[in-house]
């Protein structure tokens, strides 16, 4: 991702792009039209381990982040608001001057 697009990117945004990112991770394909900040990623959409590595590895890839193995908690999954704020933060991180 470009980093005049990263300064653009809203929190909707994100969570659209994470629809297409979770599709192939998510055994209900239908629970992705009703995802919001409020959706668990485990219970709400049924993600196992490798569901989870796999959209790990899409967001990076995405949005061109790296998400540390500190970041991973299960705090992190349990909204998807978390895994924007986190997704956001890294953006973030990344335009800022140094």
């Amino acid at each position: 991702m470009e980093t005049d697009k990263a300064q653009e990117i809203g929190r909707s945004e994100i969570i659209d792009q994470m629809r297409w990112i979770l599709e192939p991770w998510v055994p209900d394909v239908d629970s992705l039209e009703d995802i919001d900040e409020r959706t668990n990623l485990v219970a709400d959409l049924g993600l196992d381990s490798i569901g989870i590595l796999q959209m790990i590895l899409g967001v990076e890839k995405e949005f061109g982040i790296s998400i540390q193995n500190n970041e991973l908690e299960a705090e992190t999954f349990s909204r998807m608001a978390n895994l924007v704020d986190v997704i956001q933060g890294k953006l973030y991180e990344n335009i800022r001057p140094a």
